[in-house]
């Protein structure tokens, strides 16, 4: 990397010294995990001397993906979780659900009603969520997330597998369509790039669903129920379709 930073250098090397501190990495232990010596990766961090393949070292050592670093930097780290992020969300269903629940404006009387925890182990949530640099309390014990509300995780990452596995059945289960569902149905004809097309159109869509939701929150509404949205397009297996016919 150049001796002078560029605003994208100093957007990487600022992002990394962000995933350090998430993690409560000490420099002296990340130089000793490395193998390198402490003043080398204080000028790594710096910019100085630190090449790519330094950088992909780097990353390696701390658990998270270069391409991640690199997109996060480049959009201000709101938008898309780390990995070593993923990775503790998907391993903890708990801590997983605390998150999305301060994510939708929930503050902590709902979430602890919600997940059904005593305060000492809200509390004890709260503060590996602040350590992940996922949610900070504010005076007063207001809780406030650290991502963009558009966050999204990576295709088929930790969060992405941890949904598939647990929580999915929840969405696709039998009652899907039971109680006060609203839904839309139709089926067409699209190939893959159609059904991208289409993904595309969902990602913009759940903006405009997070903003009726929020206009929800301001207007204090009290009949309202966590909801789940769940959008797909896929390709229909015939067979089982016509089986019948």
């Amino acid at each position: 990397m150049p001796q002078k930073e560029s605003p994208g250098v100093a957007a990487i090397l600022a992002q990394l010294r962000h995933e350090l501190r998430v993690q409560g990495i000490r420099v002296a232990d990340l130089a000793a995990r490395m193998d390198v010596a402490e003043p080398t990766l204080w000028r790594w961090l710096r910019g100085r001397g630190l090449t790519l393949d330094n950088l992909d070292r780097l990353c390696l050592a701390i658990g998270i993906d270069v391409r991640d670093l690199l997109a996060r930097s480049a959009d201000g780290g709101a938008d898309r979780f780390t990995l070593a992020q993923e990775r503790v969300l998907a391993a903890d269903r708990s801590l997983a659900l605390l998150f999305f629940l301060v994510l939708n404006g929930a503050q902590r009387a709902e979430c602890q009603a919600t997940l059904g925890i005593d305060e000492a182990a809200l509390d004890e949530a709260i503060e590996r969520l602040r350590r992940l640099g996922l949610v900070d309390s504010l005076p007063g014990g207001r809780l406030r997330p650290l991502t963009s509300r558009a966050v999204r995780w990576r295709p088929d990452g930790p969060l992405d597998q941890a949904f598939n596995r647990v929580v999915k059945h929840f969405f696709l289960g039998p009652s899907l369509l039971e109680g006060d569902a609203r839904y839309v149905s139709d089926m067409l004809w699209l190939g893959p790039n159609g059904r991208d097309r289409v993904q595309a159109l969902f990602e913009r869509l759940r903006d405009d669903v997070y903003l009726i939701a929020r206009q929800e929150r301001e207007a204090a509404a009290d009949t309202g129920d966590w909801c789940a949205l769940f959008l797909l397009v896929r390709p229909l297996q015939m067979a089982r379709v016509t089986e019948d016919l």
